[in-house]
């Protein structure tokens, strides 16, 4: 089998160079990008795509543009390492590239198509989700001979929604360092000691929230949001091109590492890689500063995941219902299980119904806390089968609202208290008391901009009891739920 990355590894010194010696590895169903400034003999950026175990690499003269009327010179070079994709730092004179190494932008990559045939016809088509690059690109092999018979390629932008918000790099490769020209629409802003870039770039088009606006939301809600999340597995929907672009979840650290988010102990969750934890608010900032609007957590804490800590009813109606059956619904939830003699909290789920939450002691296996949740759910489908339903699908929920109980299962998950949805208006999953639900007039009533001003006005916190609250699931309660067969 040949080495593909023997030129690499032929062209540098290790003992005297701190890049990486890497390997080639195993295909990822997640692939990275990277896009590095490299300050050689001339300054030039490399772009780089994870690609059958390897970065397949170019150096671009003038970097990635943003306008698709550029077609931007790609030179492709040797593939590197994957781990290369984390390297910066200085390589030093007399080796082969030496200059510094800043990482520009980085992300996951996305081929629309088959990659490794667009790769070897020379027209490979793809979408970019980084901070600064995102939306639809083209590599196209030219016929252009490059020095030392190296491939040139065109890197191009296509038009599409990413391309009307961004203009890439302003720099002009030719100029001498120290005196480059970088024409940002803005400057970065500063929160948390975190850098944001391109603050003024436009999350949501219909409010003409931004950017920034969002990391300022995370900022002020952190000490009302980060216990909800503290040393509990975190899954990010990232949008870096907003509400108009294309978004993702992310629940592992295998792509590129996100600034002051921390990894849990690969032990949490051995099968996969090491899960995401948010423990800070400058985690929360980064977090925003990278694309992410949503948070969704866990059921369980990564110190005892086998135990979860919570039971979630997500009540999710037929649109055309009126709100006031999801208010009922969910006062009728709650019935049912105070006659269980356990206590709920509710909050909104920020999109179109309402979350009912059940705070548990960490005594019962996932598989009683599923069963019993579906339980209760086949309980109020069967007694109001007007009002309820539990199959899921828009066909089965006409006129109804479909309680949603599967969110219990071991490593499903369900949006944060106080987490922002990717929504128009970027609404706000918010968590209310009970006594308050009449006053409500929708899931999506208070957003980024007026729930921080709700918080200021509360004489108390709606759910202040909820972190106190430890509740069993007893043998008469499975005995009300016809689960006699099941352990408590």
């Amino acid at each position: 089998m040949p080495n593909k990355l023997a030129t690499y590894h032929a062209k540098r010194n290790f003992r005297i160079t701190s890049e990486p010696r890497g390997q080639a590895q195993r295909a990822q169903d997640e692939l990275r990008f990277v896009v590095q400034r490299h300050d050689a003999s001339k300054l030039h950026y490399d772009f780089r795509l994870e690609l059958d175990g390897t970065l397949k690499s170019w150096a671009i003269p003038k970097g990635p543009s943003m306008n698709p009327a550029d077609k931007r010179l790609a030179v492709q070079v040797e593939d590197h390492p994957i781990s290369y994709a984390d390297f910066e730092g200085i390589i030093p004179a007399h080796q082969y590239g030496a200059g510094k190494v800043e990482i520009w932008d980085s992300g996951i990559w996305e081929a629309r198509g088959d990659a490794a045939q667009g790769y070897r016809d020379g027209k490979l088509k793809f979408h970019l989700y980084g901070d600064k690059l995102h939306g639809s690109w083209t590599l196209v092999r030219t016929r252009m001979a490059g020095g030392g018979n190296k491939q040139q390629w065109l890197l191009i932008k296509e038009r599409d929604e990413a391309a009307r918000s961004d203009s890439g790099i302003d720099e002009e490769a030719d100029k001498p360092v120290g005196k480059l020209l970088k024409h940002a629409p803005s400057k970065p802003a500063t929160l948390q000691g975190i850098t944001i870039t391109h603050p003024e770039r436009v999350i949501d088009p219909a409010s003409g929230l931004t950017k920034l606006d969002l990391a300022h939301y995370y900022d002020a809600v952190a000490p009302y949001l980060l216990p909800y999340l503290k040393n509990r597995p975190v899954y990010l929907l990232r949008s870096p091109g907003g509400l108009t672009g294309k978004a993702f979840f992310q629940r592992h650290a295998i792509r590129a590492a996100i600034p002051e988010i921390a990894i849990l102990d690969p032990s949490v969750d051995p099968e996969h890689q090491p899960l995401l934890v948010i423990n800070s608010a400058k985690a929360l900032v980064s977090a925003a500063q990278m694309g992410t609007i949503e948070l969704h957590t866990c059921n369980a804490r990564a110190d005892c995941m086998d135990k979860p800590d919570c039971m979630v009813f997500d009540l999710d109606p037929d649109p055309k219902l009126k709100w006031q059956r999801v208010v009922d619904g969910a006062r009728l939830l709650r019935e049912f299980l105070n006659e269980l003699g356990l206590d709920s909290f509710v909050k909104t789920s920020g999109s179109k119904g309402l979350h009912v939450v059940v705070p548990l002691a960490r005594r019962h296996t996932w598989e009683t806390v599923t069963r019993c949740s579906e339980a209760v759910a086949r309980h109020l489908a069967e007694t109001f089968p007007r009002k309820f339903g539990i199959k899921m699908g828009e066909q089965n929920r006409v006129c109804k609202i479909y309680i949603d109980h599967l969110r219990n299962q071991k490593m499903a998950s369900t949006v944060a208290p106080y987490s922002v949805r990717a929504r128009q208006g970027l609404s706000v999953s918010t968590p209310l008391s009970w006594d308050e639900l009449d006053d409500v007039t929708n899931s999506a009533m208070w957003n980024i901009q007026s729930l921080p001003a709700r918080l200021k006005a509360l004489k108390k916190d709606p759910w202040e009891a909820y972190g106190n609250t430890r509740q069993t699931i007893s043998k008469a309660m499975l005995r009300k739920l016809d689960m006699k067969d099941a352990a408590p």
